[in-house]
């Protein structure tokens, strides 16, 4: 059977165990035909998966409650990062010293903007320091957030410490990433693989084999990191790099092979956004988009 997965932004590492899962033929083992979507827009796998237009998606697990649907499931969280809103140093002074700062994102909507605005009120107060939301801007830009503090902005929103926070240390800049460690909000840099219950309801075995297979993929991932990181290289067909190499072995120690659909893993975002007003989606409901509640 084709199954169309689309991911949440381009092919990068984050996305290894689909390549090595494909490239090793553990799909097709059990008569998966494995199609990775890039899409155009962070929120296309949605729409598409919403349309009937796919069977699987990618995304962060957050957008699981902003973009809540009764028809989608989550599969669970097969990698997890560190991430938020990366400052410069030159930024982080001006958020402490309640100057203006200017944020970079791929994404800038209501919902998101928030969330950042959000992330570095607790930073900030956490210093000691109460900032005023409306010194911050935050623009729709792209997502090369090295490039754009490089470029000017005093940070970036939608960061990753397996991905900026590797190249930021590369190109030596002094920066801050606020995260759930130094920001004091539950964890939400992850991803999730998402398909809707009426797929699974008619192809629970097929659902169960894909899962099956990306969790072998996730052990042959961790256990051999070389051939992970040349099956990347050659799938992407990209040239080796220092840098690309130290993103790739920062990230191949983050997958899970142990994942599922869980809704109690995720309570605990849930209810973060609840207490910041970007849902008023209650427990008894989320937890119907998981296998378990």
């Amino acid at each position: 059977m084709k199954i169309n997965l689309a991911l949440e932004w381009f092919l990068n590492p984050d996305h290894i165990p689909f390549i090595v899962g494909i490239k090793n033929g553990y799909y097709k083992e059990v008569g998966i035909d494995l199609n990775i979507i890039v899409p155009d827009e962070h929120y296309d796998g949605f729409k598409a998966l919403k349309n009937g237009e796919i069977e699987m998606a990618l995304n962060e697990p957050l957008h699981l409650i902003e973009q809540f649907d009764e028809n989608m499931l989550s599969l669970g969280n097969f990698f997890e990062t560190e991430g938020g809103v990366l400052l410069s140093k030159a930024g982080k002074e001006r958020l402490l010293n309640s100057e203006k700062i200017k944020i970079s994102s791929p994404v800038s909507n209501e919902i998101t903007n928030s969330i950042a605005i959000e992330i570095l009120r607790r930073y900030a107060k956490k210093q000691g320091v109460t900032i005023d939301p409306s010194n911050i801007s935050i623009d729709e830009v792209d997502f090369y957030h090295i490039k754009n503090i490089q470029n000017g902005y005093d940070g970036a929103w939608l960061v990753f410490e397996n991905f900026e926070g590797v190249e930021a240390k590369f190109y030596g800049i002094e920066h801050t990433l606020i995260n759930s460690k130094n920001g004091g909000f539950p964890n939400f840099s992850a991803l999730s693989i998402f398909t809707t219950k009426s797929f699974y309801n008619k192809n629970k075995k097929v659902v169960d084999d894909f899962l099956m297979a990306t969790k072998k993929a996730v052990e042959k991932v961790k256990s051999d990191k070389i051939a992970a990181r040349d099956s990347y290289y050659d799938f992407v067909k990209e040239e080796p790099s220092i840098l690309m190499d130290k993103i790739i072995d920062d990230t191949l120690g983050r997958f899970d092979e142990s994942f599922d659909s869980d809704a109690k893993a995720q309570k605990e975002l849930l209810e973060f956004f609840r207490s910041i007003k970007i849902t008023n989606l209650d427990y008894e409901t989320f937890k119907t988009a998981f296998l378990r509640g």
